[in-house]
């Protein structure tokens, strides 16, 4: 298996920091940082008009630091990210509003082998983090906490370990959390219980354990909730049941106890209900009899 580096020396980020500010900017001079290092040809072009989208130069700065972070040993044969290719062109990156930003990241499928690099918190604008499919190690960083405009993160289907941060659960715009087939573990944070505008949480297949917090009854926009595949224990609670706007639950292939909530036969909308595989006892409530729309049963 490839291993990725999973992290980048302060002296050394900070020296491609200032290499990248200074090769961002076409037409200009570097910044007062790059004294501390030997002063680089600013003639790549990345940013046009850099003096007029500095924000832009710092977003360009970043990502130039921080490739080969990201692409681990494939390096520029997997992302084109350079300083003589204008930014609007590189791989999977998005250019938006006014004045221009860094606002996605399309970085799915892309052989990448590196880790999530922290600094990809610095991209404060950022709406779209999707990084599926690879094969990223280490560990997610806290640092994505601070994304505060950030609606979409998918970093599924990868090889990432350690914890969920509950850092995460700061991002209050946030409507997609996949962070499904990892080998993350630790608990499941009650902090992603404050995702007021959450719609998907997939955390399916991975080594999560405990039991299922109770703050997640408060996420009141959750349609998808796919806990599938873990360890998890305790009861299937109340608090998840009443979910109004839920279409799927999945929590099959876990440790679950208790009873089937009759409960869930009000969920109306429900479409998938997945709880085989746990050790769940009693009898089948004749209340799901009443879930018209469900097309996916599996006890």
């Amino acid at each position: 298996m490839l291993r990725g580096m999973a992290s980048v020396r302060p002296l050394a980020f900070l020296a491609a920091l200032a290499l990248g500010l200074a090769v961002c900017a076409s037409d200009g001079a570097p910044p007062a940082t790059a004294a501390l290092w030997p002063k680089p040809q600013a003639t790549c072009g990345a940013v046009a008009e850099p003096d007029r989208h500095p924000e832009l130069v710092e977003d360009c700065a970043t990502l130039l630091a921080v490739r080969d972070v990201l692409a681990g040993e494939a390096g520029d044969t997997v992302l084109n990210w350079s300083a003589s290719t204008p930014i609007e062109r590189w791989d999977g990156v998005v250019i938006g509003g006014s004045p221009p930003r860094v606002v996605r990241l399309e970085l799915h499928e892309r052989k990448l082998t590196g880790s999530v690099p922290p600094e990809l918190g610095s991209l404060s604008n950022l709406e779209g983090l999707w990084l599926y499919y690879n094969e990223l190690t280490g560990s997610i960083p806290p640092e994505l906490g601070g994304l505060s405009n950030l609606q979409m993160l998918n970093l599924g289907y990868n090889e990432l370990t350690g914890s969920v941060p509950p850092e995460l659960g700061g991002l209050s715009n946030l409507e997609g959390l996949a962070l499904n087939h990892n080998d993350l573990t630790g608990s499941i944070p009650a902090e992603l219980g404050s995702l007021a505008n959450l719609q998907h949480l997939w955390l399916v297949s991975n080594g999560l354990t405990g039991s299922i917090p109770p703050e997640l009854g408060g996420l009141a926009n959750l349609q998808h909730l796919g806990l599938s595949a873990n360890g998890l224990t305790g009861s299937i609670l109340p608090e998840i049941v009443r979910l109004t706007n839920l279409r799927w639950l999945m929590l099959d292939h876990n440790d679950l106890t208790g009873s089937i909530p009759p409960e869930l036969g009000r969920r109306a909308d429900l479409q998938k209900l997945t709880l085989s595989y746990n050790e769940l006892t009693g009898s089948i409530p004749p209340e799901l009899g009443r879930l018209a729309n469900l097309q996916d049963l599996n006890l």
